[in-house]
């Protein structure tokens, strides 16, 4: 990349204007944009101030850093193991510090910094303190969010090691910025919240897991497989579901296991074993049961308390998956069954939707 281009790149994610630019250089602002157009290059004088301006290095504006980097990299290498031999763990965190201080734009060396602190236990005030200004300039500069996210997931931790609150206020900052469950934030939240919160998020992240590897285990069903193969799978995925609810109200993680259960019915039918068909009807028949009456109940210690926002609400889920049972050919030796359950859970749909 060309010295216009890096100028015109670190200004932006700077969040600065040329105007500004020009006054911390003392140039003026037509020369700022004469740089930026590649119509003038500034004085050699100038290149320090511009990259401590910018926090990066001079090779960095240049585009030089690839062709310096694998040297200094070797080196520098080789001094951190010989500093590790010596169990020199302080001089370790200042190797650290001097490698960022020359290549404040080389982000990806931020978590290692970070994470010598936190193995090391450097968890006096100075080294937090320390750790949480890169911090705060690698959110502000870093455009890669894999990496800002392990410096948030590291400065987590560091950060709830400490008694000050103003630091521990900062921690749940880190955590709140952090991805959702998918991407490990929930993951982290023992450094972020304590007793029954704890506890509540837990039994989210029990249940985010299940559901997920419930789908993940469905998905592998493919329309050309035998139906052996494919009982293997629905079976796997409805007993995942089992654990969860623990055989009572489960809201709405009731339908998920009620349609794994109407597919294990339909393949049973289709090879031959109607008794497996109707043991699998009939458990289908008692979830209904329970999902009807059962609210007040004491639900599954697995379960979180409220379900996931912005869902159809569990009674059009049920319903949606008897009418999917009716019309599955495999299952129309069960018709009498089905018809009964859709009867009885229709009655309820109606009540639920419009109640008195």
């Amino acid at each position: 990349m060309e010295l216009k281009s890096r100028l015109r790149e670190q200004r932006t994610a700077h969040g600065m204007t040329q105007e500004a630019v020009a006054a911390a250089l003392g140039v003026s602002s037509q020369s700022v944009s004469k740089w930026e157009r590649g119509l003038l290059s500034p004085d050699i004088s100038l290149l320090p101030r511009i990259a401590r301006l910018f926090d990066c290095s001079i090779d960095f504006l240049f585009g030089m850093e690839l062709t310096w980097d694998v040297e200094h990299r070797r080196d520098f290498e080789e001094k951190l193991c010989a500093l590790h031999k010596k169990r020199d763990y302080v001089g370790v965190y200042l190797a650290w510090l001097r490698e960022i201080e020359l290549n404040p734009d080389h982000y990806e060396n931020y978590p290692d910094v970070m994470l010598h602190v936190l193995r090391r236990r450097f968890f006096d005030k100075e080294h937090v303190l320390k750790m949480i200004s890169l911090a705060d300039h690698a959110e502000k500069c870093c455009t890669n969010d894999d990496i800002r996210n392990e410096i948030f997931r590291l400065m987590l931790q560091i950060c709830a090691s400490q008694t000050d609150q103003s630091i521990k206020e900062k921690g749940m900052y880190y955590y709140k910025k952090l991805p959702m469950l998918r991407h490990s934030r929930e993951v982290y939240a023992r450094f972020a919240t304590e007793g029954e919160t704890y506890r509540a998020q837990l039994r989210k992240n029990i249940a985010y897991l299940i559901d997920l590897t419930e789908c993940s285990v469905r998905e592998l069903v493919l329309p050309e497989m035998p139906p052996e193969e494919k009982l293997f799978y629905y079976e796997a995925a409805a007993s995942l579901y089992e654990a969860l609810t623990d055989g009572r109200y489960a809201g709405f993680y009731d339908p998920p296991l009620l349609s794994d259960y109407f597919e294990i019915a339909g393949l049973y039918s289709l090879l031959g074993d109607s008794e497996r068909a109707r043991e699998y009807l009939l458990r289908a028949e008692k979830l209904l049961l329970r999902h009807m009456t059962d609210k007040k109940g004491t639900p599954s210690p697995l379960l979180p308390a409220t379900a996931p926002a912005n869902m159809p609400s569990p009674e059009k889920l049920c319903r949606a998956a008897i009418e999917r049972a009716r019309k599955n050919e495999a299952l129309g030796a069960f018709a009498d069954i089905l018809e009964a359950m859709s009867a009885s859970y229709e009655a309820y749909f109606i009540k639920e939707e419009d109640p008195v």
